[in-house]
């Protein structure tokens, strides 16, 4: 009977404990909201502070009391708010507060991307947000759509959001400046002809005109442009014999004193293609990544262990004339519908990275921005029926920008110094089907 007691009593004590517990567990989640909701100076107002447990040190706080005895510290939930600052002398611990930013919630210290800025939450509260200049955002969108005479529209591209403009020049594009050996080029002046109002590559020559790349991440297009090209001209030029689609991944990875993906020099381009040549994209395919030249020490295709050249007389790797400079609006159309598309250069402005379709000019939305060097391909041009004359482009960020990978640009103004550089080269193709170009004279 007696050790049947004991174990009651010992069963009443641990319900009395876990009682105790949730009580104090209850206070202390209490008190820790009052603390919040009531900061102030409650000991320090009193002058009080306590050795060991005494009741009566304690300061009405709400419709409770708070303690400043040594013994609220077995409990800090019955601490008064300052009693650890005034009555131990240690600092005040703010408590951390979530935050919200553009309707949502955030945890303390966490962080948030908002396009191309990082946003983190404080301790106090605030969002903070580092202030990059993005590639695009909705304002510039917004802004370029609110001009009714511009003549083109833009829009949100998901694989420029969250990229910082200064990337976007420096990897969406590629070109240097032209060296003194491009603009010394000689420049190439044609009869003018009777010219139609327009005029496609892409129409003309059916399935001669290489489709658009994407560059990817790469400053390249000093590369991709020039061997979109050369890789036309073979078609056109061979009438079909050679209908190839050149590397260029190959003069991107083997060019000489070029940075790669950080950018590279037109006149090198087409200098490697001269004197080295290159090999198919079925043979060293793109990646958008500067690597080890693959060939060192050979111009032979099989050597080079490629597959079997589309013309089986061919033996060589792929190479061109020298490249040459074409002096106006109306030379370059010549050249064009004679001979095939050409290779330009542009300045390009933030705006031009959400362009949509339309004539692309120059916006105000870009006003005092910096701006970007960058190649593209020619294949047409046309005009309006109110006037506008325009330059028919292939881009080299895939198709799904701007109208299918191609772009319109004024033409007839050097728009972004489009007519500026303009450069082209024939190709040395394996047969004897030559086009004749109309009767080209040179000129310095």
């Amino acid at each position: 009977m007696g050790k049947m007691n004991l174990r009651l009593q010992h069963i009443a004590s641990q319900v009395i404990v876990a009682a105790i517990l949730i009580a104090v567990i209850a206070a202390n989640d209490y008190r820790e909201d009052l603390r919040e909701e009531f900061p102030g100076d409650y000991c320090k107002r009193h002058n009080i502070c306590c050795n060991n447990r005494q009741d009566n040190c304690s300061v009405q706080i709400s419709n409770t009391l708070c303690y400043c005895d040594q013994f609220c510290n077995w409990n800090p939930g019955d601490c008064c708010p300052d009693y650890k600052p005034f009555c131990l002398n240690e600092p005040i611990a703010h408590p951390l507060k979530a935050c919200i930013y553009n309707n949502r919630n955030m945890k303390p210290l966490s962080t948030v991307m908002d396009n191309c800025n990082v946003c983190k939450c404080q301790q106090d509260g605030r969002v903070v947000c580092s202030q990059d200049l993005c590639l695009t955002d909705e304002d510039l969108i917004y802004n370029v759509n609110s001009i009714s005479d511009l003549g083109w529209s833009a829009r949100k591209y998901e694989e420029f959001w969250g990229r910082k403009y200064k990337e976007g020049l420096k990897l969406r594009l590629g070109t240097l400046e032209p060296s003194v050996r491009v603009k010394a080029m000689s420049r190439l002046s044609s009869p003018h002809l009777s010219l139609p109002r327009s005029f496609n590559s892409v129409d003309k020559w059916v399935n001669y005109v290489t489709e658009v790349p994407d560059q990817g991440w790469c400053g390249s297009s000093w590369a991709i442009s020039t061997t979109s090209v050369a890789s036309d001209r073979y078609a056109i030029q061979s009438q079909g014999r050679e209908v190839v689609n050149l590397s260029p991944q190959n003069i991107l990875s083997c060019a000489t004193r070029q940075p790669g993906c950080n950018g590279g020099h037109l006149d090198a381009a087409w200098m490697y293609l001269h004197k080295r040549g290159v090999v198919e994209e079925n043979c060293y395919p793109y990646i958008a990544n500067k690597t080890e030249c693959k060939f060192k020490h050979t111009r032979n295709l099989r050597k080079a262990r490629c597959p079997p050249a589309s013309n089986p007389e061919r033996e060589e790797f792929y190479t061109v004339g020298p490249a040459y400079a074409i002096n106006n609006e109306t030379d370059i159309m010549v050249e064009i519908m004679n001979s095939g598309p050409v290779q330009a250069t542009m300045y390009v402005y933030r705006d031009f990275f959400s362009y949509s379709g339309g004539i692309y000019r120059k916006s105000g939305a870009t006003r005092g921005g910096e701006r970007g060097f960058h190649s593209v391909k020619l294949v047409g041009w046309g005009e309006e029926r109110y006037g506008d004359k325009y330059w028919i482009a292939a881009n080299s960020w895939g198709r799904w920008w701007g109208e299918h990978g191609y772009f319109r640009i004024l033409r007839g103004s050097n728009e972004c110094g489009i007519e500026e550089y303009v450069l082209a080269s024939w190709p040395n193709v394996y047969n004897s089907y030559r086009v004749k170009s109309a009767n080209p004279k040179f000129r310095g």
